[in-house]
Parts: structure tokens; C-alpha cells; sequence
């Protein structure tokens, strides 16, 4: 048996703009580097196709149907996702700081992390109105106020500051959506510093554009600079003042703060200075494209067509600096083709002093648009990459041979943050650990096992530790200590010791969030990511919460949603969209730890977390051990997004047959969406809990202040061999 060929080297892509989403695909579609560990870092999980931006403002798509997925294409790449937002890059150390996530180191980085509008020269421009980059925010944004004064019968005042593509498409966008779509009244102004409207653009361009604001009523004020803003009020260089009540910042673009700081040569508007073939002029180890670059051999304008252009050289000259190959310059065209649309179903074409508008031109856009989107937005298929080996690669050890090496071990070792514990005597360091019982407390163990289901190990290491931790908290009791199996694919030796760092780090977080102590553990080389916990935990005697509680009577509470198994395995497939998998990781990470302490203030009699064998197989563990039977309300249970959609598509964890064969539900005869999920496997999912009719509602309303997505599923009775558990669909 051949082992996969160990990762040498680290690539890291900053940002997921248009060029790194051509990057990735091209990267996905090759073969000639199998040893570099590819990872894309971006603080979205989607990318918003800027030409489709107005087209969903003016209500002509959905928000699916323009973005691009980076989950998802990652995971057709076999690239690795983290989602996280760069704060600082250290160029000497080659180290990238990220927000709430452990330092990622690189060999190769590559940055495409778009731009923001100035404002800095406008004052109070940061706390009003909003810009129009990130495009994300915008929406939001603008959503909200499109809600907050739908039933308004005031004239609103929409302001846009900016007379360039993006600010006109925009207020034509938001002007039809207003006219057809809602009964807003809404009067419009656009201000541009220029003293013509798309000064880059044809005169034919700028005639039209002219006339078609004339011919809607808007307010066009050219040669006007905005000087400062309050909540109300907006003031221009010749001293008038403009009342509002929407302003949209669509100005010349800049640049993120941090690539300046980090020390990379930037040009005086901090954007990065890269030459003809991508590279940094100062840092050859490092590459940028799109409107975060600054392409020094000839000034380019900040357009999305460059930014698309780039990302296939920029993926070739990756690969060339990887496999130590010549590279290819970069050719920016002259003039290109420009499609600009007017609100409704009609665009504008140009290039050069070229002219054409219509429907057409419309149609014609929205089919390049759609497919270029589509690109990246593959279908499920086998994972690029996934089966590579080398015939070359050492075979690796079993046996004690097959334990981490103590270099690595002991260099995370020194970074991780360990507290002490005083009723542990001897730990870390020693063969086994030496531990005093607090007095007049029983002792409990609990141990959990996971491969790895997403591919950051930081995450994994954070939810396999809080799904741990769950046991103690179902049983009632404090989480006192815990030991952890490690293993790691081996790798070069910089790439283990950052998995297994970064392994740690995330299983420490959430024991030091929890107070509890690591004493021990054991790490090893393994084909994947994989670690275990065994958690130790205190209670003191007579109180433990078992599953044999239940009584007649009791309400059900379920304090999270169920579908983590069912989502997991769509992500596998390349099935699971980015924004369900955000949500599912987020209820994994959510700890059990308060939810106990609620339940037990409310008279909980019995309680166990929801894990592996599902909702269902957990509550006939309750029932049986109970000697009840209940009755279940499947409306009541609450789903994760996107859960129930997979499974009606046939998507299933490998253990939901196993689940479901166990069930004694088979006289279920209805057709409820979400019966099967009934039987999904989940990773550190909620408490089930038996609380008194009388303590219910109280308990769920503790619950849901708290943040849970609590809900009561269904009703405990006398012990009924016939029908042992009854579902109704409401």
C-alpha cells in the first residue's frame, strides 16, 4: 500500500476575488505539484460576482444564483477552506495573522482581496451612509432599509456618491427596483466629481447615460466634491447642503490597510506593487491581482475584467514558481468590452469608440454573467487531486515507530497554552497522570473518536472538543481533565508541526473555555486527521442526570437542531452549499455547558446529547432505560438549513442505514419532509432532556435567551409495549 505523497510546501491564497475563483479551478484541473498543501483563507464563504451586482439589486436574480460558492470549489479542488479575515502578514517569518485563528505560515502566498471605497477624506463618511464594497454588507444593508420603510408614505432621499460604472449602475438598479417591485417613493441624486458621468468611457456612452437620468427624473450634480456627512445631512464643497435618507459611497477605489503595514512595497495609495508577471516588486514569494495590485509596468483601472483576466496567468505563474519554471507576463488589452446595464432588462455596450444598447445587449450579458459564474459553481463530481500518490514516497512505520516525532511534538508542545490544574499532581510530561479527586465528588469518563470532517484543523480540533465535553455535561456533571489522541498525515516537518499546533490549539480553546485541564495524550502518523478525547468530569453523589429519568408527563426538550450527518455528508459529495455548512459549524461549536446548567435549573430528570446514533436511537436509549414510551411532533423538531433538502435528494451518513434498521418506528406510515432525519447521525449536537410540565416554558424561554435553538419536541408517557414511541407529523 502506497502512502499519499507527503505535503512539502505551503501555498496560501488571501482572499477570494475573481482571480484567485480562475486560480483555483485551474489549480484543481492539474497534477504537476501533488506535494503542496493548498489553502484558500477568505472571511466570506462567498464571492459575489460584481457584474451581477445590479442586476440582483434591481430584483433580476437571486443571491444564489450571482455568487460563487468557495466551499464548495474548494472542495471539487482539494483545497483546503478557511474561512477567517487577514489582519497582518509577517514577510521575514512568512506568517499570516489571522483573526480568532492560529498563525498559518507559507511558502507561497498569493493575495486578491479586492478594494474598499476611500473615505477618509470625507468626514463622518465612516460612521454614514454605506459603501458599496463589500458588496455583502451593501445588500445587507440596503435590505434593511428597503424593510424599515416599505409602509412609509414619505418621499425617501436616495443619494449615490460617485459617477463612475458603479455608482450609476447601481442607482439605476435600485431606482427600477423601487418603481416596480414596491410602492417606496423615492427621489434620486447622483453626485460626481467629474464634470461628465463615466469619464472613461465613449462620448456615445456618456450621451446616453445623460439623457436615460434626464429622461427618469434624477437629480444629476456634476463637478461636486462631498466634503462631510452627519445622520441626516450631506454637505458638498460649494456649501449646499442635501438632505437624505439612503447614501450609497460608490468613489474611487482603495486599499486594505494591511498589506502596507505588513512592510510589502505598496504605491502611495498602499495598493500592492506587482510586476509584469504578478510578483510583488519586493517580495518575489509573494503574487497579487485584482483591485488590491498596483501593476506597475502600465497604470490599470480598478475593473473587474482585469481582476478575471489575471487569474489564469496568475495560476500558471504559481505553478511555475512551484516547479521552478519560467513565467508568463501578464498582457493587459488596450480596450476591452464593456456591458453596462440601466436598471431594467437593457444594457449598454462599448469598446473603444464602439457603441450598441438594447434588450439584447442585456441578454447577451446575463448569458456571459450566468456562465461565468456557473464555471465555478461545479457540479458534483469526483474531488480534483484526491486519489494522488507517489510511487517515490517513503513507507511509513507502524507501531510505536508511527508516533509523532519529538521535535514536533515538543515545539507545539511550547505553544500551546496549558493552565494548570491544582488537583492534578503530575501531568504533561510524565508516563501517566496523577490526579486527586476533589472530596465528596463521584468521577466520570467519557471518550470520544473522530476522523476528520473538514478540512481545517483548527475547527475540527474545536468541535471534536466541545462534542466531548457534551457527555459530562448530559450526565450533569463539570468537566474536570481531558487527555487527547492526536494523528497527522505525514508531511514534511513545518506542515505536521503547524496541523498538529493548530489541531491542539482548537481542542485547547475549548477545554480552557470550559476549565478543563489537559494532562495527557498520545500523537501519531495516520493517513488523515483524526483525533480522540477522553474527558474525566466531577459531580457530586445522587445528582447525575441519567437516561433512566424519564417520567410520564415530562415535556421534551431538544436544545439544538439536528442535520450536522446529513450536511457533512453532502460537503464530502460537493453537494452542501458554503452557507448551510456555516451554519451546521456553527451549532457544532456551540458548547452544551449552558444549556445544562439550565436544564438542571429547571428540574430536568433526565437528559443525554444527541450524537451518533440520532435523534431518534438517543431517545429509545431514554425510553427503554425509562421504561416510558413518548410521542414526538416531527414540525416541532428544529432543522438545520439545507438539512432536509440533502436528505430528500437521498443523501445519507454512512451510519444512518445502521440508525434506522434499530428504530421501532416501522408503523410510521406519513410522508414528513424530515422523517428521516430522525435517524441522521450528529456531531456534538444538542441535549434531550426530560423537564416537568411546569417548568417547561420557563426553561425553553432560559434556553432560547441564551442563544439555543430550543424547541419541546414532544410528551413522555406510561409505558406502552405496542406503541413504545408514536410520531405524528403536528
Amino acid at each position: 500500500m502506497k502512502d499519499r505523497a507527503p505535503y512539502k510546501k505551503d501555498l496560501r491564497l488571501i482572499g477570494g476575488g475573481h482571480s484567485h475563483i480562475a486560480a483555483i479551478k485551474k489549480l484543481g484541473m492539474q497534477s504537476t505539484i501533488p506535494d503542496i498543501r493548498i489553502t484558500l483563507v477568505s472571511h466570506d464563504t462567498y464571492t459575489l460576482y460584481s457584474g451581477m451586482l445590479p442586476g440582483l439589486i434591481a430584483g433580476h436574480y437571486s443571491f444564489e444564483e450571482c455568487c460563487i460558492d468557495l466551499r464548495k470549489l474548494c472542495q471539487w479542488a482539494g483545497i483546503q477552506f478557511i474561512r477567517s479575515e487577514v489582519q497582518h502578514l509577517n514577510p521575514v517569518t512568512k506568517e499570516i495573522v489571522c483573526q480568532q485563528y492560529p498563525p498559518l505560515r507559507y511558502d507561497l502566498l498569493s493575495i486578491n482581496i479586492g478594494s474598499e471605497p476611500v473615505l477618509k477624506s470625507i468626514q463622518g463618511a465612516a460612521s454614514h451612509g454605506y459603501p458599496v464594497k463589500p458588496a455583502k454588507e451593501f445588500l445587507h444593508n440596503w435590505t434593511q432599509w428597503l424593510d424599515s420603510v416599505h409602509a412609509s408614505n414619505r418621499t425617501q432621499r436616495i443619494i449615490i456618491i460617485g459617477g463612475g460604472a458603479a455608482g450609476i449602475e447601481i442607482l439605476l438598479a435600485m431606482h427600477y427596483r423601487l418603481r416596480t417591485t414596491t410602492s417606496i417613493n423615492a427621489r434620486f441624486t447622483l453626485i460626481c466629481a467629474d464634470q461628465t458621468i463615466l469619464s472613461t468611457y465613449n462620448h456615445h456612452v456618456q450621451d446616453f447615460f445623460q439623457h436615460h437620468l434626464q429622461s427618469l427624473d434624477i437629480t444629476l450634480l456634476s463637478g461636486k466634491h462631498a466634503i462631510s456627512i452627519d445622520a441626516h445631512h450631506l454637505l458638498l464643497d460649494d456649501n449646499t447642503t442635501l438632505d437624505y435618507d439612503f447614501i450609497a459611497w460608490a468613489i474611487h477605489a482603495g486599499a486594505q490597510s494591511w498589506p502596507a503595514k505588513s512592510g510589502i512595497a505598496c504605491d502611495p495609495n498602499g495598493f500592492i506593487q506587482i510586476d509584469q508577471y504578478l510578483c510583488s516588486t519586493s517580495h518575489p514569494d509573494i503574487l497579487a491581482a485584482g483591485d488590491c495590485a498596483a501593476f506597475m509596468p502600465i497604470p490599470l483601472s480598478k475593473a473587474g475584467v482585469y481582476a478575471v483576466r489575471q487569474g489564469p496567468v496568475l495560476a500558471k505563474n504559481i505553478i511555475a514558481k512551484l516547479t521552478h519554471r519560467p513565467l508568463k507576463p501578464f498582457k493587459p488589452q488596450h480596450h476591452f468590452l464593456s456591458l453596462l446595464t440601466t436598471g431594467a432588462r437593457h444594457a449598454v455596450a462599448s469598446r473603444g469608440t464602439l457603441f450598441a444598447s438594447g434588450k439584447w445587449v442585456w441578454h447577451w450579458k446575463n448569458h456571459i454573467d450566468r456562465s461565468f459564474v456557473d464555471r465555478f459553481n461545479p457540479a458534483p463530481m469526483q474531488i480534483a487531486g484526491s486519489a494522488a500518490h507517489d510511487a517515490d514516497a517513503q513507507m511509513r512505520c507502524g507501531g510505536c515507530g508511527a508516533k509523532v516525532g519529538s521535535s514536533i511534538l515538543q515545539n507545539v508542545l511550547s505553544r500551546l497554552d496549558i493552565r494548570p490544574n491544582p488537583d492534578v499532581v503530575s501531568g504533561l510530561g510524565d508516563d501517566a497522570a496523577i490526579i486527586n479527586c476533589p472530596p465528596s465528588q463521584q468521577w466520570l469518563q467519557s471518550v470520544d473518536f473522530f476522523r476528520s470532517f473538514i478540512d481545517d484543523p483548527y475547527l475540527f480540533g474545536r468541535i471534536a472538543a466541545v462534542h466531548s465535553l457534551s457527555d459530562i455535561y448530559a450526565m450533569g456533571g463539570t468537566p474536570h481533565s481531558a487527555l487527547v489522541t492526536a494523528v497527522i498525515p505525514y508531511s514534511s516537518q513545518p506542515i505536521m508541526e503547524e496541523v498538529l499546533l493548530h489541531l491542539m490549539q482548537g481542542v485547547l480553546k475549548t477545554l480552557n473555555e470550559d476549565s478543563t485541564s489537559l494532562i495527557g495524550g498520545h500523537s501519531g502518523e495516520g493517513s488523515e486527521v483524526a483525533v480522540g478525547l477522553t474527558v474525566n468530569g466531577i459531580l457530586p453523589p445522587g445528582s447525575a442526570l441519567k437516561k433512566s429519568g424519564l417520567m410520564p408527563g415530562d415535556y421534551l426538550i431538544l436544545t439544538k437542531p439536528i442535520g450536522s450527518g446529513v450536511l457533512l455528508a453532502a460537503n464530502m459529495a460537493a453537494r452542501c452549499q458554503g452557507s448551510w455548512l456555516d451554519q451546521a459549524i456553527a451549532y457544532m461549536l456551540q458548547s452544551n455547558r449552558t444549556a445544562a446548567t439550565i436544564l438542571r435549573a429547571h428540574a430536568a430528570r433526565s437528559c443525554t446529547d444527541i450524537t451518533g446514533f440520532g435523534l431518534l436511537g438517543h431517545l429509545q436509549e431514554m425510553l427503554t432505560a425509562s421504561q416510558t414510551s413518548a410521542t414526538i411532533i416531527l414540525d416541532a423538531i428544529p432543522i438545520m438549513d439545507g438539512a432536509q433538502s440533502c436528505s430528500l435528494q437521498g443523501i445519507q451518513s454512512t451510519l444512518f442505514p445502521s440508525n434506522q434498521q434499530s428504530s421501532n418506528c416501522h408503523h410510521y406510515t406519513g410522508q414528513h419532509p424530515s422523517y428521516a432525519l430522525l435517524f441522521d447521525p450528529q456531531t456534538s449536537g444538542g441535549l434531550l432532556a426530560g423537564i416537568p410540565a411546569n417548568r417547561t416554558e420557563e426553561c425553553l424561554h432560559a434556553l432560547i435567551n441564551a442563544g439555543y435553538t430550543a424547541a419541546r419536541i414532544g410528551t413522555v408517557h406510561a409505558h406502552d409495549t405496542h406503541a413504545p414511541l408514536t410520531l405524528t407529523d403536528n
